[in-house]
């Protein structure tokens, strides 16, 4: 005990600030260097024919062990202070470069989407010269859905990388899923497209809107089976998006960003879908099984004009 040390220190280097030091008559049932706790605490010493007492009382021993505290928790807290201001100059320090890095690669990334604009352009014209010139073609077709995959990705990242804030605005949510759905039912012909919706009218922002829709009617139809189904209703304010697919393994993990559970795709199309959701105050729910297919709802109620 820390009493006990330093009761001891003052009757061995007769340091004795704050403790009193008396000589007793001999008490024959006490032991000598044993702490004793009574009215006050002290400890018993012989010395040469004499019995020393060294002794605080408990007043002023808990005022004492008060003061200690407290200025171990003040020398405690500095301390503390100090190792987080430093571990925030280190961890500024180590970041400031990978922010840098960071930055470049975003002005690369938004460089090269850019440059994609004129070789897109040259491949859509070409290939409306070649359906134009050639028909109905198998390997056209290919060609079409490979041009619009890529579109598609480009606008994803064009999402992904954009930090404006989103402007609000009165849209009609069945006249854009027909309008998207037709869009798509041209890129998967093999697939059946199922619609049954209500009118509902909701102040959001349309661009962002329409991105949700298509990155779910898009991954509805890559992940489908052939001759499978994409059911798109819309009542009571939720909007749902079905498909025959092969289902989702980690549930959980399908909105987080390069997360992906095949070969195709970059992992950000159920992220930007997620992030936009949360930005437009609309409620994303799915549901999935394996093998049987998966259904993304989303509550509209929030957005209603």
């Amino acid at each position: 005990m820390m009493i006990a040390h330093q009761i001891m220190q003052c009757h061995l280097k007769d340091d004795c600030k704050i403790f009193s030091t008396q000589v007793v008559p001999n008490i024959e049932e006490k032991d000598m260097h044993t702490l004793y706790n009574e009215n006050e605490i002290y400890m018993l010493f012989k010395s040469d024919t004499q019995l020393k007492k060294i002794s605080i009382s408990k007043d002023k021993y808990t005022k004492q062990k008060t003061n200690i505290q407290k200025e171990a928790f003040i020398e405690y807290t500095a301390y503390f202070m100090l190792l987080i201001f430093v571990s925030l100059l280190f961890a500024l320090y180590a970041i400031r470069p990978l922010k840098q890095a960071l930055k470049i690669n975003e002005e690369f990334v938004k460089d090269i989407l850019h440059d994609f604009n004129t070789p897109l352009a040259a491949l859509n014209i070409n290939y409306k010269i070649l359906k134009k010139k050639f028909g109905k073609d198998d390997a056209l077709q290919r060609s079409e859905e490979a041009i619009k995959n890529i579109l598609s990705l480009q606008t994803n990242l064009h999402f992904f990388l954009s930090q404006s804030k989103l402007q609000n605005e009165t849209i009609k949510v069945d006249d854009i899923i027909k309008q998207r759905v037709a869009y798509f039912q041209t890129i998967f012909p093999l697939l059946e497209f199922h619609t049954q919706l209500d009118s509902l009218t909701i102040y959001t922002n349309e661009n962002a809107f329409v991105r949700i829709i298509d990155n779910l009617l898009s991954n509805a139809g890559k992940y489908n089976k052939e001759d499978g189904f994409v059911k798109v209703s819309l009542q009571k304010n939720i909007l749902k998006i079905e498909d025959s697919g092969q289902g989702i393994k980690n549930p959980k993990k399908i909105f987080n960003r390069y997360y992906k559970e095949s070969d195709i795709g970059i992992g950000i199309g159920l992220h930007i879908v997620k992030k936009l959701c949360d930005e437009l105050n609309i409620s994303l729910h799915l549901e999935t099984k394996l093998g049987k297919g998966s259904v993304f709802s989303l509550d509209l109620s929030k957005s209603i004009a």
